[in-house]
């Protein structure tokens, strides 16, 4: 079996049994890439299925990503000369969605017959016919919060044209009319759905988002901080996540605090780096060198900054403040849900290493703003945006969805 759905492109089922079936329900999980690695979503459906099945449901992943012939033919159908271009039309064109599509409804069909609910991560694939089991959505984003980061010029709306973007929109359009409930990671992106796309408000229900690291190795009294301040970055995508313009404000940083120091994750080596920074590169947390480093890089930090310009949420922060680290971001997208100005970090205008510089400055000259700032981040970290307050928030929102679905209330509140 496994070797006829790998030879057809279809990546076979992943299921572990549950415990505590009795008071589980059973989820098919729809996702792009492996859910039981860190490959999807950035690790978050990775995340997910533990904590589901750590309350006790079963969870059987299906992975509705292309591979093999099915990948090159969608690349080739959708080359561009411009890489980033070619990059969005491959994951979001009709092409690549109709071949996501094809191979969701091959797992549905596989499916056991007495699955509970199909939880799908975002709309970049169609379930043609979930029959009788409510359609549950869980999205960090759509095409209209995209669209509205092109001036930006790095959300996925900028590299496409216009005519793609419409064709994008009814597709998405098309889902969230037949999902039974559509979880967002941020109430900016549900304000998107209601204004957007109609979506009924009380068919919304914002859950966050929770860490891709065990809270368990995070401090829990305050870290020892080397002698120099040090501010930290972490993110690959070194434009979109703002680090030129950080690199431009702790320049301005250097000249009044010249004992300042920025260490940046994730990025490669950049020519021009000035005095005072280092370049970490890319660290696995899949390996234990990586998880050390990762650690070490929080331990040793006095100040978290991602003066991002386009982020649909923004999981970095939340690991920042587990470590006790005040954050500084922009004043846009999901980051005022995250930083509360004043008390967990601050906020800054987008696109102003001025203000950026300020901002920074004011935390690395005040240790005891610092560390006051970093201890209310980690209370707001651990009360908002753990995995377990969020799955228990998604059990409540799904009771009375299976509740209305009907069948005896034994069989559909099943919640421990």
């Amino acid at each position: 079996m496994r070797r006829r759905e790998e030879a057809r492109g279809t990546p076979p089922l992943t299921r572990t049994s549950r415990r505590g079936l009795s008071n589980g329900l059973k989820i098919l999980l729809l996702c792009e890439g492996d859910a039981e690695t860190r490959d999807s979503w950035s690790g978050v459906s990775r995340s997910v299925v533990i904590h589901l099945r750590a309350r006790g449901h079963e969870v059987l992943s299906g992975d509705v990503d292309l591979y093999g012939a099915p990948r090159w033919l969608n690349a080739l159908r959708t080359l561009r000369p411009s890489l980033p271009r070619w990059r969005m039309r491959y994951r979001l064109h009709g092409p690549s969605f109709r071949a996501r599509s094809r191979i969701a409804e091959r797992h549905l069909a596989g499916a056991p017959g007495d699955i509970d609910l199909i939880l799908q991560v975002g709309a970049t694939f169609r379930v043609a016919d979930p029959g009788a089991r409510p359609l549950v959505l869980y999205c960090d984003s759509n095409i209209e919060l995209s669209r509205s980061g092109v001036p930006t010029g790095y959300s996925e709306a900028a590299f496409l044209s216009p005519g793609e973007i419409e064709a994008i929109r009814e597709r998405e359009a098309s889902i969230y009319r037949r999902a039974d409930l559509i979880f967002t990671m941020s109430d900016r992106l549900r304000d998107s759905f209601i204004q957007d796309f109609q979506v009924a408000p009380e068919r919304l229900v914002t859950l966050h988002c929770g860490p891709n690291i065990s809270l368990d190795e995070t401090p829990t009294t305050p870290p020892i901080r080397g002698p120099e301040p040090t501010i930290l970055f972490v993110g690959r995508d070194f434009h979109r996540k703002g680090g030129d313009l950080l690199l431009d404000a702790f320049q301005r940083v250097r000249r009044r605090l010249p004992e300042a120091r920025l260490l940046m994750v994730g990025p490669g080596e950049r020519p021009g780096i000035p005095e005072g920074v280092q370049m970490w590169g890319f660290q696995d947390r899949d390996t234990p060198e990586g998880r050390t480093a990762m650690d070490r890089a929080y331990r040793s930090a006095r100040v978290f900054c991602l003066p991002t310009r386009f982020e649909p949420f923004g999981t970095s922060f939340i690991e920042a403040m587990a470590y006790q680290l005040p954050c500084v971001g922009p004043r846009a997208w999901a980051v005022p849900e995250i930083i509360r100005d004043g008390e967990t970090g601050l906020l800054v205008p987008s696109e102003d290493p001025a203000a950026l510089a300020e901002a920074l400055v004011q935390l690395l000259s005040d240790d005891a703003l610092t560390l006051r700032m970093g201890q209310a981040a980690r209370r707001r970290a651990l009360e908002r945006f753990t995995w377990p307050a969020i799955i228990s928030r998604m059990e409540a929102s799904l009771t009375p969805l299976l509740q209305d679905r009907g069948g005896p209330e034994g069989e559909r509140s099943r919640f421990a």
